[in-house]
């Protein structure tokens, strides 16, 4: 049976662990927790929110063009009845410029294509020909329109609103235009500039082709965006919002919204980062106010579980210290304030006087040798430290039984039990007043001799050697035995371990040279050499 290493942690220590894992993992779960539900949360908001601005801007946008376009009708309408009148031609191109915020610049072109008129006059376009192509197509389809982006005479980026001049009997006059620019201020800029935008948020207008019409980025209008999910759902004629990466790979949470009139796409977007900015600022903050009560709570905890600890750890202390006198009153002095230290005083308060009654015979058996009634090896260490604390000088006879493996393989344990009972006996004859015999387990045996020097103690060996030997233990055969002896004096280096090795080398050194013979060794005594003591005769 595999048996565990006594563990270090104390009931106390396991306590706090517990409480204080069970503190720190509710106060993470629950910041982690609501850091998600309020991040989703937030997310979510900022997104409809995108939506909803997209979808009003989109309206916006709708609107202003389409007043733009009845401003124009109207206009048409006056110059036609007017029969071309340059002079109303010229009244109204001023007033669409200086009355409505849509138009950069007016003009008007007859059938032609030929400027007519323009305002402001600083323009100085009047009598060139139209050559751009936003001019042509508007020629060519004789339509209201609005034109892709294109670069006017002037080099300006701009899109052109445009309503035909046409008689009541069909006659196509040309065309009343209106130039919205896209990279300077104007109807379009204006429109979607007026709004306050905060943390980021910006606002972008792409047309079909996926160009940009208006960017908070001046030098980006005009350019035509990369991959992007958004642009491309709101191409689709689309309106809704998503997470996004955008073309310049910043993550943007973006609502968008179409404008079926003129196939253009809105786009509202925040970076997802400094939507969360604060929300990481409000954790942080609770975090930090959550210091001191969790500090508390880990206080009283730590109180707590020294309270809960106390009855057990005096408890144990008592068992430590052995069932000695007074016990009885040390366990009922204890304060047991709950149920199982309760239980656990109740029982070793019903166990004391019975391990009291049974420790004297458990010590007595656990020190002697139940088959030859000498000591076992748990009583060598208390007499080896006794004779080194008195100063008192002893010497160690170890012996082993040669060939004993074979009297039990030849003739049984039994058997073999009798005759490690009849060594027994031999060294209880030869042993003096004083002298210690042990039985070190198997057929090793060992007596401790106080007071008795190297020389004598090796002479005691030979006579345990050669009374074994002549005597009948086994009939018809001859049991031998080998013997190894050291010594100890007051001064020595040596411990009472190292005369016990010392004397167990010497055994080894006589089962080595041949057994049935005692060598002795001066190593308790400061000496290393091992030197043989036994007779020849002895040695045969």
């Amino acid at each position: 049976m595999r048996i565990r290493p006594n563990s270090h942690i104390t009931l106390r220590q396991l306590v706090l662990i517990l409480s204080i894992g069970s503190v720190l993992t509710m106060l993470v779960a629950g910041l982690a927790g609501t850091y998600r539900i309020q991040r989703d949360q937030l997310m979510e908001d900022t997104l409809a929110a995108n939506q909803a601005f997209a979808e009003k801007l989109a309206a916006s946008a709708s609107d202003l063009l389409e007043h733009a376009q009845q401003d124009l009708a109207y206009s048409a309408a006056r110059m036609v009845q007017s029969g071309m009148d340059p002079a109303v031609l010229q009244s109204e191109a001023d007033r669409l410029h200086r009355q409505g915020p849509e138009f950069n610049a007016v003009s008007i072109t007859s059938s032609r294509g030929t400027i007519l008129t323009a305002s402001p006059r600083s323009l100085n376009i009047t009598g060139r020909q139209v050559n751009d192509t936003a001019g042509r197509a508007t020629l060519r389809r004789q339509v209201p329109t609005i034109s892709s982006p294109f670069v006017t005479m002037l080099g300006n980026l701009a899109i052109l609103l445009s309503q035909p001049l046409r008689t009541d009997d069909g006659q196509y006059l040309g065309y009343l235009a209106g130039t919205v620019y896209l990279k300077s201020d104007g109807g379009l800029p204006r429109l979607i500039g007026q709004h306050y935008f905060r943390n980021d948020t910006y606002v972008y207008v792409v047309d079909d082709a996926r160009r940009l019409l208006y960017h908070p980025q001046p030098e980006r209008v005009g350019t035509v965006v990369g991959v992007n999910p958004v642009v491309d759902a709101v191409l689709e004629g689309r309106s809704g919002a998503r997470r996004v990466t955008n073309s310049q790979g910043v993550d943007m949470l973006a609502g968008f919204a179409y404008m079926p009139g003129t196939q253009w796409g809105i786009v509202v977007q925040r970076p997802t980062e400094v939507t969360l900015d604060r929300l990481d600022k409000l954790m942080r903050r609770a975090l930090l106010l959550s210091i001191a009560p969790v500090g508390l709570l880990l206080l009283l905890l730590w109180f707590l579980a020294t309270w809960i600890a106390r009855p057990l750890k005096e408890l144990s202390r008592i068992v430590r210290d052995g069932y000695g006198d007074g016990v009885t009153r040390r366990i009922q002095s204890v304060r047991c304030w709950y149920f199982e230290a309760q239980r656990l005083q109740q029982a070793l308060l019903s166990g004391a006087d019975t391990v009291g009654t049974q420790l004297g015979q458990l010590q007595q058996e656990a020190y002697q040798d139940p088959l030859t009634g000498l000591g076992n090896r748990r009583g060598v260490g208390l007499a080896l430290q006794t004779c080194q604390t008195l100063g008192q000088p002893f010497s160690v006879v170890a012996l082993d039984i040669d060939f004993f493996k074979r009297v039990n393989d030849t003739h049984g344990h039994d058997v073999g039990d009798q005759v490690i009972r009849h060594v027994g006996d031999h060294m209880r004859n030869l042993a003096r007043e004083g002298d210690t015999l042990f039985r070190m387990g198997g057929e090793e045996f060992l007596a401790l001799l106080p007071g008795t020097p190297l020389d004598a103690a090796a002479s005691m060996g030979e006579r345990l050697r050669s009374g074994i030997e002549q005597a009948e233990i086994l009939p018809g055969e001859t049991v031998t035995v080998s013997v190894g002896v050291a010594a100890w004096a007051p001064g020595s280096p040596a411990d009472g371990a190292a005369v016990l090795k010392a004397a167990d080398q010497a055994l080894y050194q006589a089962k080595q040279t041949g057994r049935n013979r005692v060598v002795r060794s001066d190593a308790g005594t400061g000496q290393a050499h091992l030197a043989e003591t036994s007779p020849p005769a002895a040695q045969t």
